[in-house]
């Protein structure tokens, strides 16, 4: 019967023991996920000063557009692990079809205008520019205010 408890009670520890693991891995998992998304805003930014011609740097129009795409992809990884937390709600996870479709979206604009920079610059990149600036409709919908 004793080895019964001991056995019981090493079970109980180790749950104790990994609750504390488990919510040091959603804050870290929160906080990657924050990062790729700050990330994506100062892409977006960055191209948004660019198109302004508040900065002289149109060569490297399709280095950002071309970032943004890459880190969509990350963030389309990151948002799996299904973590309620930071400025995501759970209508994320909710409609994840949607979601995942606004992201890929994105994705195929943001490799839209990098292709269209790469052969023709500001001038054939411009027009494609309007499908990297839907961050808020998804944020209206997917982020807490």
């Amino acid at each position: 019967m004793n080895r019964v408890y001991r056995v019981m009670g090493g079970v109980v520890l180790a749950a104790l023991l990994a609750a504390p693991a488990a919510a040091a891995d959603n804050k870290d998992i929160i906080d990657y996920r924050i990062n790729i998304m700050k990330t994506l805003g100062e892409q977006a930014a960055a191209i948004g000063k660019i198109s302004q011609g508040k900065v002289d740097n149109a060569d490297n129009l399709a280095l950002h557009a071309e970032t943004i795409a890459i880190n969509v992809a990350a963030a389309k990884k990151a948002f799996e692990a299904k973590v309620v937390g930071g400025t995501a709600t759970q209508a994320v996870w909710d409609n994840w079809g949607d979601f995942i479709t606004r992201f890929t979206a994105l994705e195929t604009a943001a490799k839209d205008v990098a292709a269209a920079a790469k052969a023709g610059g500001m001038d054939a990149a411009k027009p494609k520019m309007l499908g990297l600036f839907t961050c808020k409709s998804c944020h209206d919908v997917y982020r807490t205010k």
